[in-house]
């Protein structure tokens, strides 16, 4: 049988202020027709119960011409119209809805109110973002930027990312045997990233400050933020013997006057330039583990996914071989298209 949507008619009005919000939120003009067709629904791509499953968000990004499925994500949660669901790490959207298709019932919160007797805090708090609709903008819902190679677990924001340290750079030890005052930024940042309104008034500013200043996604000003607070922040506020003595209230108000003066641009501005070195040699070592494949000949590499044979040319560099060449004689041979062998870098014929 067919789905239905909710809510058969929908007020021009309402329409207009919808496409005014998110107009106001960055969404350009291409997105707003494309999020227009997902809000009003696009049953072919739904499940049964008027949900965007996880399965068809390719489909999806197809259909609207989306340029990547995160741009597509990405609009979907920066535009806090559609109710998004997360898996229980909260690493990654799995599903996403129009509230004119789909909506909580009485019996599934009937269900959750008898199951949260029997779960510990943490497991309820899942539950409850599971359906929540008004987690649309949540850094802790927001996942990596590289492009969903890597989820994003940020149950707090101080440890969420393995590759860039959080520890004190000074050595400081973790734990009961740690002074005080070299804990009390990380528990302040601890503090201001489980709480949802603080959040969004302290760190969702810095992300849009960086997103606007560096021309960054989301996503990576994200990444940019984690490195900031663990590299920069961090210390920073730990070698100020006063804010051990500051109460929460000040903390945010020193840390908001902080990102306004010139030393705060500064931080950031290493803290984007850090997170750029780091993903140059996340990239750099990717290449090199990808031309450590060489099936054929030690003087080429192999793209295992493609199974297309390559090597890297000074000048042209990389250089697709064809399939049935033989194998590469040398470092130096080049092939030759007219006359389907290997060459020299003077023109004689290398090998067979």
């Amino acid at each position: 049988m067919a789905i239905k949507a909710l809510k058969q008619n929908v007020s021009i009005r309402e329409i207009q202020k919808m496409i005014h919000q998110w107009k106001n939120r960055g969404i350009n003009d291409p997105t707003v027709t494309k999020l227009l067709d997902l809000h009003l629904g696009m049953p072919a791509y739904m499940n049964e119960s008027g949900i965007y499953p996880l399965c068809n968000f390719y489909y999806i990004r197809i259909a609207l011409k989306f340029s990547y499925t995160t741009a597509l994500i990405t609009a979907v949660t920066d535009c806090h119209t559609f109710g998004l669901i997360w898996d229980e790490g909260h690493t990654k959207i799995i599903a996403f809805y129009s509230p004119l298709w789909y909506h909580k019932s009485d019996k599934e919160t009937k269900n959750v109110q008898q199951d949260s007797a029997q779960k510990t805090p943490q497991d309820s708090a899942q539950d409850s973002a599971f359906f929540n609709s008004n987690i649309l903008y949540n850094i802790n819902n927001i996942y990596s930027p590289k492009d969903s190679h890597k989820g994003l677990s940020c149950e707090n924001i101080v440890q969420k990312q393995p590759n860039i340290p959080s520890e004190n750079p000074a050595g400081t030890p973790h734990g009961d045997e740690a002074p005080k005052a070299s804990s009390s930024a990380k528990e302040f940042f601890h503090k201001l990233n489980a709480t949802p309104e603080e959040k969004q008034a302290v760190l969702v500013p810095i992300i849009d400050r960086i997103v606007a200043g560096y021309r960054y996604t989301r996503p990576r000003a994200l990444d940019a933020l984690v490195v900031l607070v663990n590299e920069f922040l961090i210390p920073h506020f730990d070698a100020q013997s006063n804010f051990a003595k500051t109460p929460h209230n000040g903390r945010i108000i020193w840390l908001q006057n902080l990102i306004k003066t010139r030393h705060g641009e500064n931080l950031i501005q290493q803290a984007t330039q850090k997170l750029g070195e780091t993903l140059l040699k996340e990239l750099e070592e990717q290449r090199k583990k990808l031309r450590e494949f060489r099936p054929v000949s030690p003087f080429e590499w192999k793209d295992a996914d493609k199974d297309i044979r390559y090597y890297d040319d000074p000048i042209d560099g990389k250089v697709e071989i064809p399939a049935d060449a033989p194998p590469r004689p040398s470092d130096e041979a080049i092939w030759n298209v007219l006359s389907q062998k290997w060459v020299d870098t003077d023109g004689q014929h290398s090998g067979s």
